[in-house]
């Protein structure tokens, strides 16, 4: 992240403790529903695997600045964890993104690069990452920085079957 400051003139850069990998955005949602949404999370029958991260790209679609992200590379892990997530949470009557799952972590939002920035500069070096568990996060802006706290964890069981 100090890496990728010094590339910008400009940003809003994820605290290290936000960082995540977003399966299903649901947005606001009632308190009574949260029960729906461990439902969903219980009945996810996953083992812990391996998440490849590396890798940094950036979208140009935003006026004020570039949303700038590490890739995470697909497994047959990460995509059972989704569908089975997404499918268990519209059984449930949620509303999810219809556009495709693109794994992935936020960096940076509003990010202007330097005029000088040299795409060889910066780089996320790749990592390997165990997955041991699923949250499902609350997001608040108090003071008006973004916080994520948990609400509820399901921890992944070795004896799952995907």
């Amino acid at each position: 992240m100090r890496r990728l400051r010094l590339c910008c003139e400009s940003g809003r850069f994820v605290q290290a403790e936000n960082l995540h990998l977003t399966i299903a955005f649901l947005g606001e949602i009632p308190p009574e529903k949260l029960g729906e949404v461990r439902g969903a999370m219980d009945s996810v029958g996953a083992a812990p695997f391996f998440l490849h991260v590396g890798g940094f790209g950036y979208y140009f679609r935003r006026e004020d600045g570039n949303i700038f992200w590490a890739g995470v590379e697909r497994s047959e892990h990460l995509t059972g964890l989704y569908r089975q997530l997404y499918e268990q949470l519209q059984n449930r009557g949620f509303r999810l993104e219809k556009r495709a799952f693109r794994p992935h972590l936020t960096l940076a939002r509003q990010a202007v690069l330097k005029k000088d920035y040299d795409h060889g500069a910066f780089v996320v070096p790749a990592k390997k990452m165990r997955v041991e568990k699923i949250t499902l996060y609350q997001s608040e802006r108090p003071g008006g920085i973004l916080k994520y706290t948990p609400v509820y964890e399901k921890t992944l069981r070795e004896e799952a079957m995907i």
